[in-house]
């Protein structure tokens, strides 16, 4: 009973178990998809509002205000009369342009406000669309984050000639100070304005968040609620939503969703995300960072979803699975207890039967079965077992029989074997063996048992011991077959491993780091990638990928350089390893080129153009092979993020270099400047493209 009770305990903690760890990969999933989902819809917000503005991707009729050079040409142009605006002094600023300019974007609700800030940070201009979204950005209580409340100036100002930031997109809160308003929560852009050469000042460019928060809660029938330290806001504090999660009226949830958040910061933190199940509510609650652009313990995005049906169920299913399991449970415990009771009572009869068996009473009476009893009960099974021990003296007279006639036809194979190896030898050999024959023959000559089994171990020993030579001259055989194939082997390693690092791998050496002063990584992605595959299929795609990628390998052979991996449509080349190499950035830049021209020449496939990045980078790494299954020779170190980042951030059929490389290959190939480019994790970047 307490086994069967412990196995129950078992199950039912296994069952607890499963279900959280299925709780906790649903949650996981779904912060996931929830996090890309609302990447997707807060970047084409983004698109469609604030980045209508900017400098490099906006629309051509919003871009006149940022053109410099207009100063001295025409004093009212949009651009001239901003500089003039964050030139002049705090009493000469006059801000009508800037209310005509952007006038139909904020009367349409394109963006909710634009901000100026002159040289010192200290703002020059504020203009409001008046959605009523939280507090108005302009209003004297306003405190928008990426405003100092110390000194009331732009956090990010730059006095003097100091380096221009470029365009900067953020997501930022603007909270009220000393009213009872709603704080908002709006997409940024941040424009440096520059005049010879030198920042002057900063506009800011923001739009309200909360369509879309409408758009996300409608796409996924979901509710959501931003959330900054213990402050939440959800769309029904702008205004009255549409409840698309149909979850009624959430307010005490939402007002201690914040605090909720802040005790799991630790958590939050570490896997980028949060959630839980609210049983009592039929809710699951998600939160994932706000945007790329904020950090995950500042301000988030908290997803609510409808669960109540599907809680409801399951609650439901469980209460009939436990009734069910019970019901079960009792009837074969009770049957189990029952039948045991009834079944022991035969096993004290077989204990007597098996004491008169010891004393030599072959005739005893053994147990019989009874009602309920089978052939697979303990009772029957040891009955069975009786009758087989009181017939074991009569089976060993009949099984010592069987084993003299098994061992004489045993023995006559070996010596018929043995006759017919010594038809095959000639001299000594054939002498010896057949001076063995008739010595097996003398020894198998008795009818002892004992005497017989004896000898016939001695004939299986002779037999061998003759049979060894040819034993010898297989494994010989065998040994050289294992010798060609280590050679096969190191020809391998050779083509997996460069040769100075397939030497050392040989001699045991268990980690291979080796650190490189300079050297040259290349990264190639194919364009469009997906959509070719689609148009290839599988067979043709994978054909197509080692055309290039073989074209690519002869081209790296020709130059001398050490191709380390290719990973999909991604195709990685250094050069300067595992041997120093002073020409590294010429003839990694050489290999872009081939690459590129080689594409380039490639006709469509399936109706698309094959296109390719490719970032190059030069600087210090770590090359080696670690681990001791599917190894390979890899690279380690900034030099290597930095090749990948110039490729990610590349453009289609464009190779893609860094400075430090741009410096290396001036002198030998052409390069045009890119400018300042946000690298991610590396922030501002001067980059150049290569021609080919």
């Amino acid at each position: 009973m307490i086994g069967n009770a412990a196995i129950a305990l078992i199950f039912y903690i296994s069952s607890v178990y499963q279900s959280q760890e299925q709780q906790s990969y649903a949650i996981a999933n779904s912060a996931n998809i929830y996090q890309q989902a609302w990447r997707t819809v807060l970047n084409d917000s983004y698109s469609s509002s604030v980045g209508l503005f900017h400098p490099q991707t906006g629309d051509e009729m919003n871009l006149a205000i940022w053109e410099s050079g207009q100063e001295a040409d025409n004093t009212d142009h949009p651009n001239a009369q901003l500089n003039a605006l964050l030139k002049a002094g705090p009493n000469q600023k006059s801000t009508g342009f800037l209310d005509e300019y952007f006038a139909e974007a904020l009367e349409w609700g394109d963006i909710s406000f634009v901000m100026a800030f002159d040289e010192a940070g200290y703002r020059a201009y504020c203009g409001t669309a008046f959605e009523g979204y939280g507090i108005d950005p302009c209003d004297e209580q306003a405190q928008p984050e990426f405003v100092s409340q110390a000194t009331d100036r732009y956090r990010d100002s730059k006095s003097g000639s100091g380096l221009s930031l470029g365009t900067k997109r953020g997501v930022a809160a603007i909270l009220a100070t000393a009213t009872d308003e709603t704080l908002g929560f709006y997409h940024t852009m941040a424009v440096d304005v520059m005049s010879d050469q030198k920042k002057i000042g900063t506009v800011v460019i923001g739009k309200n968040l909360a369509d879309a928060i409408e758009i996300f809660e409608y796409e996924f029938l979901v509710k959501a609620v931003l959330n900054r330290d213990e402050i939440a806001v959800e769309l029904n504090d702008y205004y009255p939503a549409d409840d698309y999660a149909e979850l009624g009226k959430l307010t005490s949830f939402v007002s201690n969703v914040g605090t909720t958040i802040s005790d799991e910061q630790d958590e939050l933190v570490r896997d980028g995300f949060w959630g839980y199940q609210d049983s009592d509510l039929g809710v699951s609650v998600i939160a994932v960072p706000l945007s790329d652009f904020s950090k995950v313990d500042e301000s988030r995005l908290v997803v609510v979803k409808n669960e109540r049906e599907a809680m409801a169920k399951a609650a439901e299913a469980d209460f009939y699975a436990t009734l069910i399991f019970l019901a079960v449970y009792t009837l074969i415990l009770g049957a189990v207890i029952a039948i045991t009771s009834y079944s022991f009572g035969g096993i004290t009869k077989a204990i007597e039967v098996l004491a008169s068996l010891t004393r030599g009473e072959l005739d005893v009476q053994m147990p019989r079965r009874t009602f309920l009893s089978s052939a697979k009960d303990e009772v029957s099974r040891l009955t069975e077992s009786l009758e087989t021990y009181r017939g074991h003296l009569k089976e060993i007279a009949r099984t010592r029989a069987e084993q003299s006639e098994k061992r004489k036809q045993r023995d006559d194979v070996i010596i018929n074997k043995m006759s017919s190896l010594s038809n095959q030898l000639d001299g000594d050999a054939r002498a010896l063996l057949e001076s063995d024959i008739e010595k097996i023959k003398t020894m198998t000559d008795t009818q002892d048992f004992e005497k017989a089994e004896q000898a016939s171990t001695e004939i299986m020993k002779i037999a061998i011991t003759r049979m060894s030579d040819e034993v010898v001259a297989l494994i010989e055989a065998r040994t050289g077959e294992i010798q060609s194939a280590l050679k096969r082997n190191e020809e391998l390693l050779l083509n997996i491993l460069p040769e100075s690092i397939a030497a050392r791998k040989l001699a045991n050496e268990k980690v291979i780091a080796d650190s490189h002063e300079c050297c040259s990584v290349l990264f190639g992605d194919i364009v469009g990638f997906t959509p070719l595959s689609k148009a290839l299929g599988p067979e043709k795609l994978v054909e197509f990928l080692n055309q290039i990628f073989t074209a690519f390998d002869d081209y790296s052979e020709e130059l001398g350089l050490e191709k380390i991996k290719t990973i999909g449509d991604n195709y990685m080349v250094a050069c300067g390893v595992p041997n120093a190499d002073p020409d590294h950035a010429l003839k990694i830049a050489e290999m872009g080129c081939r690459m590129m021209n080689y594409m380039q020449a490639l006709k469509p496939l399936g109706g698309v153009q094959p296109m390719m990045r490719i970032g190059i980078h030069s600087g210090p790494l770590v090359a080696g092979v670690i681990g001791k299954k599917k190894f390979i020779y890899d690279l380690w170190g900034d030099a290597v993020n930095t090749a990948a980042r110039m490729e990610s951030h590349g453009l289609p059929n464009k190779i893609h270099v860094s400075a430090e490389t741009a410096a290396l290959i001036e002198n030998d190939f052409n390069l045009t400047k890119r400018g300042l480019i946000d690298i991610k994790g590396k922030g501002q970047m001067e980059t150049y493209l290569l021609s080919a």
